[in-house]
């Protein structure tokens, strides 16, 4: 199937791997979801009185967010928290794999696109909404930024680790349409040609 620009153009069926895609979508949601909290120490996109989407999300449930935690070396991990922010990840970048599959172009400029999207659906229309976070006009400008930016190093890691993940599982490159695979092909058909061309132009 076409459409406009290539937007929803479905992979040719006999490309498609859904199972190795949906296990680099797990392996890729747990070490982006890790990349994620680095970038959040670096920008920190919240000011020091707000707390943590998961937090306000674990009391809103009744929950204790400080009894939800285990010790490790001396330190209190908020497995409760981490839980969330994690499950987020996994979930979102599973299905992203999974997508993937039957539309190629999901994985759009490394997966930055599908990041994007992600960002304004969850912190700019559902977070707010919940009562999560204040209304997006509200927030400041240093949380848009790092958020945005966030989610797409967030969708270039994840993107990297599904392709890597993805391609030792099956031995076989990403699903396309046939009409790009037909044309990778060509391309590498006329770049062979044109090595053979020069050698023999050596002889």
């Amino acid at each position: 199937m076409k459409t406009p620009f290539g937007l929803l153009d479905t992979s040719a069926p006999e490309s498609r791997r859904v199972g190795a895609a949906l296990a680099a979508g797990l392996v890729a949601g747990l070490s982006s979801g890790a990349i994620k909290m680095a970038w959040e120490a670096w920008l920190p996109p919240r000011t020091p009185d707000r707390e943590v989407p998961p937090v306000t999300l674990l009391k809103e449930q009744g929950a204790d967010p400080d009894s939800l935690t285990y010790s490790y070396n001396g330190n209190d991990v908020p497995w409760g928290v981490l839980s969330i922010h994690f499950g987020f990840s996994v979930v979102t970048v599973a299905a992203y794999s999974v997508l993937a599959e039957y539309f190629p172009k999901v994985r759009l400029w490394g997966g930055a696109a599908y990041g994007l999207g992600a960002w304004l659906v969850a912190h700019e229309l559902v977070l707010p909404k919940q009562g999560l976070t204040p209304a997006a006009k509200d927030l400041p400008v240093e949380e848009h930024v790092s958020e945005a930016l966030g989610h797409v190093v967030w969708m270039w890691e994840a993107e990297l680790v599904r392709h890597g993940v993805r391609a030792a599982l099956t031995g076989a490159p990403d699903a396309e349409t046939r009409r790009a695979a037909l044309g990778k092909l060509g391309t590498t058909a006329q770049a062979g040609a044109k090595q053979v061309l020069a050698a023999v132009k050596r002889r």
